[in-house]
């Protein structure tokens, strides 16, 4: 073990926080979920190790980091400089490989763990160690042998009607970030956090077991969820002909593959995790179905500054007059998990019947290509003139602009956003996932009896989303009872300062959370 990983330099940090894709890199409800966390525990101290695709995949920080970051981590899926400006020691590399296996060395305990992942979807203590021992270098991985064997046996069990070459490259796809993280020696820390499961869940999960130190996660969306989500949508997997496409048998084959990859690495941070923390019920019990231990589950609504955005409603006169044009807001990235196509239709639609204003408010460079064809479908429909683009705003200037938000997102946990706008006296039209119902018509009979602070609409469904746009645009006395619904409803069951009391709670007491070594997996 590493003095790093001892600690042995000073006192451990208390937290290293495991993310994925998100803080300090990428704006959004995670990101800034993290960065109110870290700054409401100023007395505890933070180490970030974020996981990310290849080197200057990413922009510049969005956020500066706290005086409480003792240290940001960074690691990376990818290193396609390193593999071509190192291809002699590649090939040094394999070699030894075949000399091992060709001298019946003993097999990678990590390849025997990716083995069972693949093709068993049980996670055991044994499985975890295995992963958490890091014998398989990245070489011996894309040059040997018995990975080679690997792969051939998964695809005679998984995906039999593959194309072999589409599956080969797939299967080191999924499984080369993987091997690479396992690498990176555990930052010091006295626990770790996870704020997802995929990669970085599994990551921490192996540094638990490393270090004997307890592992919480928190999903504030279901990874594999959104992950299928992405791949039932992926063009390189439709089976379209011609080009590098798959065929469909191999396009399915791949899918379903790809699905059991992200659920197997979910059951390791799940097995390893002494809390696993969600957002709702909703999102509990899909973690449950994914094989997290029920008793290790818990819920922990999120919050936000109700007295801030308390002063922000205080200012908008807007929500008592029957004013025209009604200002309808998206916020949020403009990515194409929040569905922005959808509410652009539904704005389109309800246009044909009132006057509105509409803004979409978030960041505009995560997906160019998407951002695009919502310009288009904007363009195309002749609306540019009522429907803005007007990329990231401070909170200041977004809710007390705005009549009516609208979330129209395939995949959500609990969305800061609802929470933010409610809070604000904005009513809220949305998609009927993760804790958005909940969020609008309440949790229990306490909750409901305060009355729905916002409507709640299929999925995908343009029509639908416009009429209740179009409910809330004609009556200015529903919007300002929705708006004092949301502002009862966050003050008495989602402060911020409430959610972040029970994160000190579980860093700090330290019977709630066993060694790595004896947690359950």
């Amino acid at each position: 073990m590493s003095p790093a990983e001892r600690g042995a330099t000073g006192p451990l940090p208390d937290v290293c926080l495991v993310v994925e894709g998100t803080y300090p890199y990428t704006p959004g409800g995670v990101s800034t979920w993290i960065n109110d966390l870290i700054q409401a525990l100023p007395d505890l101290r933070f180490v970030v190790a974020h996981v990310g695709p290849e080197r200057g995949a990413l922009p510049d920080r969005r956020y500066p980091l706290p005086p409480n970051v003792t240290a940001l981590v960074d690691l990376h899926c990818r290193d396609p400089r390193a593999d071509a400006d190192d291809r002699a020691a590649l090939r040094r590399a394999a070699r030894a490989a075949r000399r091992r296996h060709d001298g019946a060395a003993r097999p990678s305990r990590v390849l025997a763990a990716l083995r069972r992942l693949l093709l068993e979807e049980q996670v055991d203590a044994s499985l975890l160690d295995d992963l958490a021992s890091g014998d398989l270098p990245v070489a011996e991985f894309l040059h040997g042998r018995s990975s080679f064997a690997l792969t051939l046996e998964t695809c005679d069990r998984l995906a039999p009607e593959a194309s072999f070459l589409h599956y080969f490259w797939h299967f080191r796809s999924m499984h080369l970030p993987l091997v690479r993280l396992l690498a990176a020696p555990p930052p010091a820390a006295a626990m770790y956090h996870a704020l997802c499961t995929g990669y970085a869940g599994t990551l921490a999960a192996v540094w638990s077991r490393r270090t004997a130190r307890p592992l919480l996660l928190t999903e504030h969306g279901i990874y594999t969820r959104e992950r299928s989500m992405e791949l039932s949508r992926s063009l390189w997997l439709r089976g379209a002909a011609g080009g590098d496409h798959a065929d469909e048998a191999t396009a399915a084959a791949l899918r379903r593959t790809w699905g059991r990859h992200f659920r197997s690495l979910a059951r390791c941070a799940y097995a390893c995790a002494s809390r696993i923390i969600s957002l709702s019920e909703v999102s509990r019990e899909r973690q449950i179905a994914g094989g997290a231990p029920a008793e290790k589950t818990l819920i922990i609504p999120n919050g936000v500054d109700a007295a801030r955005f308390g002063a922000l409603a205080s200012s908008a006169a807007f929500r008592v007059a029957d004013r025209r044009p009604v200002r309808i807001g998206f916020v949020g990235r403009v990515v194409p998990i929040k569905d922005v196509v959808t509410f652009i239709l539904a704005c389109d639609l309800a246009l044909r019947e009132v006057a509105l204003e509409v803004r979409i408010i978030g960041p505009l460079d995560e997906d160019p290509a998407y951002v695009g064809r919502c310009r288009r479908l904007v363009a195309d429909r002749g609306r540019t003139r009522e429907i803005r683009f007007e990329g990231p705003r401070p909170l200041e200037a977004i809710y007390p602009e705005i009549d009516v938000l609208v979330l129209t997102s395939f995949s959500e946990g609990q969305p800061l956003v609802i929470l933010e706008a409610n809070a604000a006296g904005v009513p809220v039209v949305a998609s009927e996932v993760g804790a958005c119902r909940e969020l609008l018509e309440g949790r229990d009979e306490s909750d409901r009896r305060l009355g729905p602070s916002g409507i709640v609409t299929r999925l995908a469904a343009p029509t639908e989303t416009a009429a209740a746009m179009l409910s809330l645009a004609r009556d200015p006395a529903l919007r300002r009872r929705m708006g004092i619904a949301g502002r009862r409803r966050v003050g008495t069951f989602y402060r911020r300062d409430d959610c972040f009391a029970r994160y000190r709670a579980l860093y700090s007491r330290r019977e709630w959370l066993e060694s790595a070594g004896a947690s359950s997996a």
